[in-house]
C-alpha cells in the first residue's frame, strides 16, 4: 500500500506551533510513513525560523520555506513538490497560496477555520473549530456536507508537549509572555521587562519568569534588552545572561523558559500576555490571565494590508496607522480569544496607552485575590476541554482524503 501523501501549509509562529504541530504528530501517530511536505508561505508575523525548527520537530518532512516557496511558483524544482496525488491541509497563511499549491501538485485540498466565498468549491473538507465557526463557514459558502466540526487543535498542541500532568493547584510565581515577532520583542519585552520589575517591588521575591519562543535567539533578545527602550512604550533595558537562562533589569533577576514543553506555564499563579495563540494555551492550562495590549506605539502594530505599510510613508503616514488601528481596536468587545470564545469577560484585558506601573499594580492586585483565581481557573478550564482529540480527528480525515478511502470514524 502506497504511503499517504500530506501537504501542509502554514505561516507563522503561532500557526506552526498551535496548529500544524498537534495536526503533524497526529498524522505521525496514525501513519508513520506518511509523506509530508510543509509549506511556509509569506508572512509578516514570521520570524524566520520557523522552517528550521520545523525539520527539527518531524526530521522525515520536506520543509519548504517561503524563499523555496517562491522558486516553486516560478516553476523550478523544489524537493517535496512533485505533481501527484494526495491532499493538502491549509493551517494558515492566505487561502490563495493553498489554493495554488493544490492545483499545481494535483492534491486535495482542505481547510481549516477560514474560507471565502470565491473559495466555495475549492476545498473538499472545511474543518470547524465549533459549531459557530462551521455555520460561518457555511455561510460563506462552503457546501454542507464537506463541513466537519473537529474542534480547536491548541489544546493538543499543548498537552501533547507535557512531560506531566498539568499542575491543577493554584500555582506559583508569574509567568510573561511578551510574544515572539520581532517588533514584540523590540518594543514589549522592554515594556515587560519593566513591569516585572515594578512587580518585584510591590511583592520582594516573587518568582517571575519570561516564557519565550524558539524561535528568538540571544542576539536579537540581547539587541533588544541593550537597546534604548523607545520613551513612548516606557520600557527599560536589561541584561541577558551568558547562558541566555535569565535576565537582569535594575539588579532584579528573572528567569527565562524556551523550553516549549509549558512546564513554566502549567505551574505559574497567573500569566500576563499579549492576545495570540497563547491566550488559548493558557486557557487549556487553566491558568488565570492579565491581558496586556499597549498602543503606545501603534504605528508599529503589524496589521494585515496596505495599512500594515503606513508607517514607512514620510510624515502622514505614522499618524493615520495609529488612528486605523486604535480605531480598529475599539470595534472589538474582546481581543482575548477565551473571552471571544465564552462570550463574556474571563480574562481581564487591559487596551489602550499603558504604563508599566499601572500594570504591575493591576497584576499584583490579580495575584493576592485567591477566590477570583479560582473562578478564572475554574471557568477557563472548561472552555477548550471539549476539543481534546482535536488532532486525532483531523488527521483521521485527512488521511482519509489523501488516500480517498471512505472515513470510518465519527467526527
Amino acid at each position: 500500500m502506497t504511503a499517504p501523501r500530506l501537504v501542509v501549509t502554514t505561516n507563522g509562529p503561532g500557526e506552526l506551533m498551535g496548529w500544524a504541530r498537534p495536526f503533524l504528530r497526529a498524522v505521525y501517530r496514525k501513519a508513520p510513513d506518511a509523506r509530508v511536505t510543509v509549506v511556509f508561505v509569506p508572512c509578516p508575523y514570521a520570524t524566520g525560523r520557523e522552517a528550521e525548527l520545523t525539520s527539527s520537530m518531524f526530521p522525515t518532512a520536506d520543509v519548504v520555506d517561503p524563499k523555496g516557496y517562491g522558486r516553486f511558483l516560478l516553476r523550478k524544482a523544489v524537493k517535496g513538490m512533485e505533481r501527484g496525488g494526495g491532499a493538502l491541509q491549509y493551517l494558515g497563511g492566505d487561502l490563495f497560496h493553498a489554493t495554488t499549491i493544490a492545483r499545481r501538485l494535483g492534491v486535495k485540498p482542505m481547510t481549516y477555520k477560514f474560507t471565502r466565498r470565491s473559495y466555495c468549491q475549492s476545498f473538499v473538507r472545511f474543518f470547524a473549530l465549533d459549531e459557530r465557526n462551521a455555520a460561518e463557514l457555511r455561510r460563506a459558502g462552503a457546501p454542507p456536507d464537506r463541513v466537519k466540526t473537529v474542534g480547536n487543535l491548541v489544546p493538543d498542541a499543548v498537552f501533547g508537549s507535557l512531560s506531566a500532568p498539568p499542575d491543577d493547584r493554584r500555582g506559583d510565581g508569574i509567568c510573561i509572555l511578551p510574544g515572539s515577532r520581532p517588533m514584540e520583542i523590540k518594543h514589549a519585552l522592554p515594556f515587560f521587562i519593566a513591569v516585572a520589575r515594578s512587580i518585584r517591588r510591590r511583592k520582594p521575591g516573587i518568582a517571575i519568569t519570561f516564557v519565550l519562543s524558539p524561535f528568538n535567539g540571544d542576539d536579537e533578545l540581547r539587541a533588544a534588552l541593550e537597546a534604548r527602550p523607545d520613551p513612548r512604550m516606557g520600557g527599560m533595558g536589561a541584561t541577558l545572561a551568558g547562558d541566555g537562562r535569565s535576565v537582569e533589569a535594575d539588579g532584579e533577576r528573572f528567569m527565562l523558559d524556551r523550553s516549549v514543553d509549558y512546564r513554566a506555564l502549567s505551574a505559574t499563579r497567573l500569566v500576563l500576555t499579549i492576545p495570540g495563540t497563547k491566550c488559548i494555551e493558557s486557557a487549556a492550562l487553566a491558568r488565570p490571565m492579565l491581558v496586556v495590549v499597549p498602543l503606545n506605539r501603534a504605528d508599529l502594530i503589524v496589521m494585515n494590508g496596505v495599512a500594515g505599510y503606513l508607517h514607512l510613508v514620510p510624515l502622514v503616514g505614522r499618524p493615520l496607522k495609529s488612528m486605523i488601528v486604535r480605531a480598529a481596536e475599539r470595534r472589538f468587545r474582546f481581543v482575548t480569544q477565551p473571552n471571544i470564545d465564552a462570550d463574556r469577560e474571563i480574562v481581564p484585558e487591559m487596551r489602550g496607552v499603558l504604563k508599566p506601573d499601572d500594570v504591575a499594580a493591576t497584576a499584583s492586585l490579580m495575584f493576592d485575590d485567591d477566590a477570583g483565581l479560582a473562578t478564572a481557573r475554574e471557568a477557563l478550564g472548561r472552555i477548550y476541554a471539549r476539543d481534546a482529540g482535536a488532532s486525532d480527528r483531523m488527521a483521521a480525515e485527512a488521511l482519509a482524503v489523501a488516500a480517498d478511502e471512505p472515513l470510518e470514524v465519527a467526527l
